[in-house]
């Protein structure tokens, strides 16, 4: 490629990154735009004040900025799990090995299901409704047997002791759930298995996006 070859090359890949710049700006701004339209919708038709929605919920209700602290990692822990996984599938990792593909994207979703439903306590308002909890989470449950199914394939290639420590925590901290809230320190304890449960789960997911995105850039 000559000289004028090459500058035309880079005037028409500058032209196009620009181009995909503006787009995802577009996109941007429409998605802030719907959001904004819908807090001013629940403020003047359902009444539900602005300041509701966009203040954090301790300053709302006067309580200390330590409540729900624990909570809260566990929701950055699904996410940051969630997004990796998710990251690594939509950049193309695994496309020559199914199974790891097909685990990063039932990983991925899993994890992210399970940060919106910890964050905005879905499977909970659903179940105040009259729906039975355990119906509630059967796609919750679909996943991550999903995930379970795929990693078999791959065990020998990821760290699979630390899926299997997830599914253990989790398992556990479902259990205790199901006994009683009322004995004391159970919750706790319910609490202690679900938060390692979620790290040993974000660990697992961002290890293995990390060496599937590895080996893509090798070849």
């Amino acid at each position: 490629m000559d000289v004028e070859g090459f500058t035309t090359a880079r005037v028409l890949t500058r032209q196009r990154r620009l181009q995909g710049d503006f787009h995802w700006a577009l996109l941007v701004i429409f998605a802030g735009v719907v959001l904004l339209t819908s807090i001013v919708i629940a403020d003047r038709l359902f009444g539900i004040d602005y300041y509701d929605l966009v203040r954090d919920p301790n300053a709302i209700a006067g309580q200390p900025k330590y409540f729900g602290l624990v909570s809260n990692l566990g929701v950055i822990f699904w996410f940051a799990g969630g997004f990796a996984a998710l990251q690594a599938y939509w950049a193309g990792a695994g496309f020559d090995a199914p199974h790891l593909r097909r685990a990063l994207l039932a990983g991925g979703l899993f994890s992210g299901l399970m940060g919106v439903d910890d964050l905005l306590m879905l499977h909970e308002a659903v179940a105040t409704a009259g729906v039975p909890e355990s119906l509630v989470l059967v796609p919750h449950m679909l996943l991550l047997a999903t995930l379970c199914y795929h990693a078999w394939f791959i065990r020998r290639d990821v760290q699979s002791l630390l899926l299997v420590a997830a599914v253990m925590s989790l398992g556990c901290s479902f259990l205790v759930d199901a006994v009683s809230e009322h004995i004391a320190g159970l919750v706790f304890v319910e609490e202690g298995f679900k938060i390692l449960g979620i790290m040993f789960l974000a660990v697992f997911l961002s290890l293995t996006s990390h060496a599937a995105l590895s080996t893509r850039a090798r070849r």
